[in-house]
């Protein structure tokens, strides 16, 4: 894969994933406007129910949001041309890792390196 080919890739995936974002959004909002014209919860265990879906739908945004700032940042290195450079060895991330995640900053030997110390 090339970059230009990663480059569109990666376009192609954040324009999907600020549209889930949108989506998300939208669905919290329209829950907001139902609660405030009265169809709030009439008990706790419908306020908890709630309230865990708002904290799953804010844990979704923010996940997403950092992945597409990942992906924002791997466009970057698409134009900058070491796009598949491993940021911590500079050695050459592999092909098939930027299939599965072309937004990979490590190769896989410094990912699982980086995973087992995290692990610690």
């Amino acid at each position: 894969m090339n970059a230009e080919q990663l480059r569109r890739t990666l376009i192609a995936l954040r324009d999907r994933m600020k549209e889930s974002q949108r989506s998300i959004r939208d669905g919290a909002i329209s829950d907001a406007g139902l609660r405030a014209i009265g169809k709030a919860p009439t008990n706790f265990a419908e306020q908890a129910s709630d309230e865990q879906e708002i904290d799953l739908m804010a844990e979704r945004l923010t996940a997403s949001s950092d992945t597409l700032a990942d992906i924002d940042e791997a466009i970057g290195r698409t134009e900058e041309g070491h796009f598949n450079e491993c940021e911590e060895c500079g050695k050459e991330i592999g092909e098939r890792r930027l299939a599965i995640k072309p937004w990979a900053r490590l190769c896989v030997s410094c990912q699982r390196k980086f995973e087992k110390e995290d692990l610690s």
